[in-house]
């Protein structure tokens, strides 16, 4: 299990850098003092101290690992690689409250570099998937010119692309592309991310059988994504329910619904929107939500959102097994790096086409895929009685030769035996 402490310890040896990689299927733990030569971790940690971090590493199969601490910041970031086979680690970067536990800055990060993987295999990019994650306040203040030429200085040593993601301003990633190449600051990736999710859940609607003007949606989290999604599903379902933790979100849905609208809506407590009976759950806030013992007690039909990791899984092929349990429930799961690609698959059209750019092109391209290949892979779900996590992965990753594809696909852990219930 992930440990808190490895920072600090850092801080106290002077350590500025340790890197996991795997090289040849063995896992090679090195680390670098500022200025310094790579050298063997074990010269000034004890195995146990990076042992927790060697197997959450080992466990989802990444190619490489970066806890990064720089003095004279007080900086503290994790780089997750996961995958460079079809081209560079892409994937956002995310900040998270000092309060935050440093396991879950480290899981967070090896989990979403897996989803990134998958997420733009699947839409056919020339991409791997990596996250960062920034432990922090903020950018502050006083030497904020100094901590973002740090920042950028750090995204380059990564060998990512990376762009917006939570707990940042656009301003600062206006500041980074400005420092840094590897940096984007797409406006409306949020727009064609909720493009696609929208695209996904008609799919996800006509593989149960009714349109949305018939079903009861449940939406978690009115943020940047959930918020415009919320707007747009509230003038076509027959009900929704939506929650948040943060008040002023639901006010601003609220206050810009009509009088019929508002009949539709329906406000519940966070803890309360994983037990109602739904039609459709829309998670768009944090993953990890689906857990072994969560699924006996759901009462859906069917789970499609804007989040990353809804599979609380540490791996692709815990991902597997947990899709055939919900599978084994009644439940419809659509791989989220399927429904909530928009983002990527606009902000990688954008980068391609440069001056050429074409919005209506990149939206065409959103839904074609959010909508278009969802649908063709539930609809083969219904045909074969298997998990549509499972075709998207035999049927959209392992063609690429993705080898966290085939690890998955063969690995014990994929069960055949359901949770207790």
């Amino acid at each position: 299990m992930l440990e808190d402490g490895l920072f600090d310890r850092m801080s106290q040896r002077n350590c500025e850098r340790l890197r996991w990689k795997r090289e040849s299927g063995a896992v090679r733990v090195l680390c670098a003092q500022p200025d310094g030569d790579w050298d063997q971790a074990s010269t000034i940690f004890r195995e146990v101290e990076l042992a927790p971090v060697t197997l959450a590493f080992a466990r989802g199969g990444h190619e490489r690992l970066d806890f990064v601490w720089r003095a004279e910041t007080g900086m503290r970031l994790v780089c997750a690689v996961h995958s460079t086979e079809l081209g560079p680690g892409s994937g956002g970067l995310r900040r998270h409250d000092l309060v935050v536990p440093e396991r879950e800055l480290v899981r967070d990060a090896l989990n979403l570099s897996r989803a990134m993987t998958c997420k733009q295999a699947a839409a056919g990019l020339k991409r791997g998937g990596s996250k960062l994650c920034l432990q922090s306040p903020g950018v502050p203040e006083y030497g904020r010119d100094r901590y973002l030429s740090v920042l950028a200085e750090e995204i380059d040593l990564s060998g990512t692309l990376t762009g917006p993601d939570t707990g940042l301003p656009p301003s600062v990633f206006e500041a980074l592309a400005v420092r840094s190449p590897n940096v984007t600051c797409c406006g409306s990736g949020v727009q064609a991310a909720s493009h696609g999710v929208r695209a996904a859940i008609g799919a996800t609607a006509a593989a149960l059988g009714a349109p949305l003007s018939e079903l009861h949606l449940g939406l978690q989290g009115l943020g940047a994504l959930g918020l415009p999604l919320a707007r747009k599903l509230i003038t076509e379902v027959s009900k929704l329910s939506v929650t948040d933790t943060n008040h002023h979100r639901i006010d601003l849905l609220t206050s810009s619904l009509n009088p019929d609208e508002r009949e539709r809506l329906q406000i519940v407590p966070p803890y309360q929107i994983g037990e109602l009976a739904l039609d459709i759950f829309v998670p768009c806030a944090l993953g990890a939500l689906i857990t072994e013992e969560r699924i006996p007690k759901l009462r859906v039909r069917a789970i499609c959102g804007g989040a990353n990791n809804i599979l609380a899984a540490d791996s692709l092929g815990e991902e597997l097994t947990l899709a055939r349990w919900l599978l084994e429930a009644g439940i419809l799961f659509v791989p989220d790096w399927l429904s909530s690609a928009g983002a990527a698959i606009h902000a990688a059209t954008q980068l391609a086409e440069g001056v050429n750019f074409d919005e209506s092109h990149a939206r065409a391209k959103v839904l074609r895929h959010c909508g278009g290949t969802v649908d063709q892979i539930l609809s083969e779900a219904r045909q074969t009685a298997h998990a549509p996590l499972e075709i998207a992965v035999r049927e959209l990753l392992l063609p690429r030769g993705l080898r966290c594809a085939r690890e998955a696909l063969g690995s014990a852990r994929t069960s055949e035996a359901g949770p207790a219930r």
